[in-house]
């Protein structure tokens, strides 16, 4: 009998030992909500997802896509994400705001003014008035106003605000402007409509894409953002070590990319998770102070935590 019952008590310990072994995996399970935009820069979080290189990593990431700033910001503000990709304007906005939050590293970013067909650069130049379809006041303002000043044309655009992208885009097809800054690959869609690339930031050395955090979830969830990170960097392998045909379609289909990429885009090499810009995040503030929209004096350092990047 006494023999019976340490058998009884052993296996009653190894059954105690394994139940709290899984429960402190749960426990260990971290969890992020991220949003991103309908843009090139989110493709290595989804791949990451979508191939489990986040679970593995013990983090379950949510994931929300946004085709406008103005509904992405309202879900930051209102406290239903913790982290999500933007631009170096919107930074400078929260902190105004007293929403306290920084980068904390750069995402792939090319937003690209593209033309109606038979309207190049040049022909663009020979026109009086270039009706430009933009975000106001955002990221796609900011990059049309830099396009515009290294082709000369700045006293020529009109903007017109459209904040839908791919509604800025069906209308540049329909020919209801003369020209809309768009990110890529969306950039790239109105270029197989037969329209025409003008000219984009990366072209002008300039990189105002961001990743960015409440600074709550930077001090709170650090150990979560690590991971994010980290499973970005899988993603991006994924993708540069991937044949094309294998993911494009998850990306047409999760991120709203339209479907003629599928066989006509190229899709870039990417780089690891890099620090966000300094000398570019120098130029964006500079420009929002002409503008009025900041007169805030941040310095890089202010809004930039640098923790994350390996």
């Amino acid at each position: 009998m006494k023999k019976m019952i340490t058998v009884m008590l052993a296996i009653l310990l190894v059954a105690s030992l394994v139940l709290a072994g899984c429960s402190a995996k749960e426990e260990e399970k971290q969890s992020l909500r991220i949003g991103v935009m309908s843009d090139l820069g989110a493709a290595p979080f989804v791949v990451a997802k979508e191939n489990g290189f986040f679970d593995k990593l013990g983090l379950d990431v949510e994931i929300t896509v946004f085709k406008s700033a103005t509904d992405r910001d309202t879900a930051m503000q209102t406290g239903n994400l913790d982290a999500a990709m933007a631009d170096m304007l919107t930074i400078v906005f929260y902190n105004d705001g007293a929403f306290d939050s920084k980068m904390i590293a750069a995402t792939y970013g090319d937003y690209v003014m593209s033309s109606t067909p038979s309207l190049d650069a040049s022909a663009l130049k020979a026109l009086d008035q270039i009706n430009v379809g933009i975000s106001a006041n955002t990221v796609i303002d900011f990059a049309t106003q830099q396009i515009a000043e290294s082709l000369g044309v700045e006293g020529q655009v009109e903007t017109v605000a459209i904040p839908q992208m791919p509604v800025r885009l069906e209308m540049l097809a329909a020919g209801e402007l003369q020209a809309a800054t768009l990110p890529e690959p969306l950039a790239s869609a109105a270029v197989l409509g037969a329209g025409e690339k003008v000219s984009g930031t990366l072209e002008l050395g300039l990189e105002p894409g961001i990743f960015i955090a409440t600074q709550a979830v930077i001090d709170e969830k650090s150990a979560a953002l690590e991971k994010l990170m980290e499973g970005y960097n899988q993603g991006v392998d994924y993708l540069n070590d991937t044949e094309q045909g294998t993911y494009i379609q998850l990306l047409i289909d999760q991120l709203g990319f339209p479907p003629t990429l599928a066989e006509s885009f190229d899709f870039p090499t990417l780089a690891h998770a890099t620090a966000a810009n300094e000398a570019t995040f120098a130029k964006v503030l500079s420009w929002m102070q002409e503008r009025e929209l900041t007169t805030s004096e941040y310095s890089y350092s202010d809004l930039n935590e640098g923790k994350f990047i390996k």
